[in-house]
């Protein structure tokens, strides 16, 4: 028996149940990461998908709201900031049922350092301090090293080099989000920001699709 999986248990509240992701992102089907064929999948299956969609959807939104705020001083930035860190809870909370209370709240640690080293970055940036933002960079990335490393050690159909690989893709977009931000390139800001979008939606798929793979029987 996996020593990680825990039930649904009664008490157990999703943290989202409606998908909300753009249209785009689904309407052009595709045979999803882990799977060599299309196939049927049950409307648990579904919601749980959709909900790791809509989390990874906050993620990215939050984070491009709070770089917003660091950059034009706005005075919103500390409502931003919290708002974003609770998606560090929701994504802690998304794998709770499946790993348990220390592992879910280890993932919720290093989301949150994620999102706090990201802040922290652009802050700097801002102010014109490059050795600390290369400092922070260093960190992000080392960050990024550790969730690699986390999901591979809890999940069979997760490598780190492919965990790795993405999320290095999701903070050289970041920083280029922020970069075009700060030098008032908003169309260029933009245009990445749709392809953080899409990504987003790949890390989702990845992490859903994985863990589905390894509980299968609490998706029937």
């Amino acid at each position: 028996m996996n020593p990680y999986m825990n039930e649904f248990g009664p008490n157990y509240s999703s943290p989202y149940s409606m998908y909300t992701a753009p249209g785009r992102l689904f309407l052009n089907p595709r045979v999803p990461f882990g799977y060599e064929t299309p196939r049927c999948i049950s409307q648990t299956e579904a919601d749980f998908k959709s909900m790791s969609r809509q989390i990874w959807s906050e993620h990215v939104n939050w984070t491009r709201m709070t770089i917003t705020s660091i950059v034009f001083n706005l005075p919103d930035l500390p409502f931003v900031q919290e708002r974003l860190l609770r998606n560090a809870t929701d994504l802690a909370n998304s794998i709770r049922p499946f790993y348990g209370d220390q592992i879910a709240h280890r993932y919720g640690a290093l989301i949150k350092e994620h999102l706090v080293l990201a802040a922290e970055l652009v802050t700097a940036a801002v102010k014109g301090d490059s050795q600390k933002a290369e400092q922070m960079e260093r960190e992000w990335y080392r960050n990024a090293d550790e969730i690699s490393i986390f999901w591979s050690r809890i999940n069979p159909y997760l490598s780190k080099e492919n965990v790795q690989k993405m999320f290095y893709l999701h903070l050289s977009l970041t920083k280029n989000e922020a970069v075009y931000m700060i030098q008032k390139n908003y169309n260029a800001s933009i245009e990445v920001f749709d392809k953080i979008a899409k990504q987003a939606s790949e890390m989702a798929d990845m992490f859903s699709n994985a863990i589905i793979m390894q509980f299968p029987h609490t998706f029937q």
